[in-house]
């Protein structure tokens, strides 16, 4: 149950940045960029919290979220690949909640510009069709 309701989160967060995306973002506006970093703090949130349960229910033990990654890449169920994507987003997330005086505005314009939001949706997806198949996703 508790994946579903993260991958929904995950999935309702992306449709939120495509909207704010599309309809024109004023980066020189302080609402515009705080409503940005708001949502890509609770898809990344979403994103960490999910894997932090997988690991649990796979009996990984994880201290951090990178180490849940780094073991899930090991265990093969997302690539490297992936997960270089997603520690960075677990670090993006630790600047926006932790430094946000450091924010970057134009590495938060790149995150959004580029849709890595939507490549950690697909991330996640592919992932929680494999712990389907594999029967650990909550009932």
């Amino acid at each position: 149950m508790l994946h579903n309701r993260l991958l929904e989160i995950i999935a309702s967060h992306t449709e939120l940045l495509d909207k704010l995306r599309s309809r024109g973002i004023n980066w020189n506006d302080l609402v515009d960029l705080y409503a940005v970093l708001h949502v890509l703090q609770v898809h990344a949130q979403a994103m960490i919290d999910y894997l932090l349960h997988t690991c649990a229910l796979m009996g990984i033990s994880a201290e951090t979220p990178i180490h849940c990654i780094d073991e899930l890449g090991r265990s093969g169920l997302i690539t490297q690949g992936d997960a270089e994507l997603l520690r960075r987003v677990v670090r993006f997330r630790n600047l926006v909640v932790h430094e946000y005086g450091a924010i970057d505005v134009v590495r938060v314009r790149g995150i959004v510009e580029s849709r890595g939001y939507a490549m950690v949706l697909g991330i996640i997806k592919n992932l929680h069709d494999r712990l389907r198949s594999m029967g650990v996703v909550d009932p």
